[in-house]
């Protein structure tokens, strides 16, 4: 099983640290941990019940800033909300971001849950899905074709100049997502499949139609907030307890299917953080790989 490490983008506090440093540290923490890659999500504003999520600070930019503090850790996205976003832009700061990265970029992309986050931003709730197909055919167009043409619902374009390409075909997109349509499109035209916080018996059934879904389905990934330990950070995790009690969970979600983890660690400050990142590289990953 390979190992991402989410880096602390949306914490309401950060101590006496900043975010800045928080992020570089967890950064550096991941690479020299032997992690595979780092992450980040996305959101860009949102009403006042959803106040956490309005914290997020933007995942591109994020990730740009870290292309020369770390060599070789992945960067990638869990998730990018892609239908409220412009798609040749976005594969246009993907394609940037992969290209000065070494081929380094995973884009994770999602369709979207918050209703007033797409209304403020001017997009379409009610149509995301199909938004979010047409979105992926778009940046593979782009990225691949010497002159790009297309003709979409929303976008259209013929013999565009795209330049630069990414390294090879373009960074692989990861589809996130729980519900069937999730499944459903990963199983289509994505390279991993990687759903948020899914229970076992959750994760068992959506792994199983994933593969009734596909002759070649993709990589089965899982984006889990896990603490390493007890308290009340514990209660907000989706798996908490002793590294090995976290080890028998964990062999439970591989045994269904899990080949990629990311590591989401809640913890109340960069020292907790950096302490579970430890734990998990040293004493329960490598029980996780046989």
């Amino acid at each position: 099983m390979q190992m991402g490490a989410f880096l602390p983008v949306y914490w309401p506090d950060y101590g006496a640290s900043t975010i800045r440093s928080a992020i570089e540290a967890t950064a550096l923490a991941a690479e020299e941990l032997g992690y595979a890659s780092i992450w980040a999500n996305d959101h860009v504003i949102a009403p006042a019940h959803q106040a956490d999520v309005g914290h997020i600070i933007e995942p591109l930019i994020t990730l740009a800033t870290l292309v020369h503090v770390v060599r070789r850790v992945r960067l990638g996205t869990s998730v990018l909300v892609l239908p409220q976003r412009q798609p040749i832009l976005v594969a246009k700061q993907a394609a940037a971001l992969d290209v000065l990265s070494g081929g380094r970029l995973l884009l994770g992309i999602g369709s979207g849950w918050l209703p007033e986050e797409f209304a403020w931003l001017g997009a379409d709730f009610a149509r995301r899905g199909s938004v979010t197909d047409e979105a992926i055919q778009v940046m593979r167009t782009l990225w691949q074709q010497p002159q790009a043409s297309f003709q979409g619902r929303d976008v259209s374009f013929a013999e565009a100049v795209f330049f630069p390409k990414p390294v090879s075909a373009g960074p692989p997109i990861w589809i996130g997502g729980n519900s069937a349509a999730a499944i459903r499109r990963a199983a289509r035209s994505g390279d991993a499949w990687v759903p948020f916080g899914p229970g076992l018996e959750q994760f068992r059934s959506g792994v199983m139609t994933l593969q009734r879904s596909s002759a070649t389905p993709p990589l089965i990934a899982a984006h889990l907030r896990l603490h390493i330990g007890s308290g009340d950070a514990a209660a907000r995790a989706h798996i908490a307890g002793s590294a090995q009690q976290m080890v028998q969970r964990l062999q439970e979600y591989r045994q269904a299917g899990l080949a990629y983890l990311i590591c989401d660690f809640v913890a109340g400050n960069v020292d907790d953080l950096l302490r579970q990142m430890r734990v998990m590289a040293e004493q329960i990953a490598p029980q996780l790989r046989h």
